[in-house]
């Protein structure tokens, strides 16, 4: 039986298994913080899914994890090739930002199944030979990136 996917980090990614999904419960940072340990996000596991806190305002959302082709979806629109998704393992939360197209639009799209798409947050573990096909993801020495529309991507990190 597999373990129950994660959504943000329950094992360090060297733990984990290639092909096993990653945990995402635990806490995580970046390095657009004052201190390097300081916790940005904290996620737990809630047995149907992933919760998701932000130290800094305390907002909790909840997020699920990125099918296939949610992964895709993400990729294609970060110009990243899709085949480097393939080992990706992402949580997301929120609604996703609309296009131009969306917002032009005279009926909105359909929404799609949980996982199917991306929302307005993403963290992701991506290892190292996946990194690499991306681009600059691959100078991080961390396996896990966030986005948001408003900050794009940064490095992010486990810290517990």
């Amino acid at each position: 039986m597999r373990l129950f996917p994660l959504a943000c980090l329950l094992v360090p990614a060297s733990v984990a298994l290639a092909g096993e999904p990653a945990s995402f419960a635990g806490d995580y940072g970046h390095g657009a913080t004052h201190d390097a340990d300081e916790v940005v996000w904290r996620v737990q596991d809630t047995g149907t899914g992933w919760r998701l806190t932000s130290t800094g305002d305390g907002e909790v959302v909840d997020a699920h994890r990125l099918d296939r082709q949610g992964r895709t979806a993400f990729w294609n629109r970060m110009g990243w090739p899709a085949d480097s998704s393939r080992d990706a393992d992402c949580l997301t939360w929120g609604e996703k930002p609309a296009s131009l197209d969306d917002l032009l639009a005279d009926t909105p799209p359909a929404p799609l199944a949980a996982g199917g798409d991306y929302g307005l947050g993403v963290l992701c573990r991506v290892p190292l030979a996946a990194r690499i096909q991306t681009g600059w993801l691959g100078d991080q020495a961390s396996d896990w990136f966030y986005y948001d529309p408003v900050a794009g991507v940064m490095e992010a990190r486990r810290l517990r």
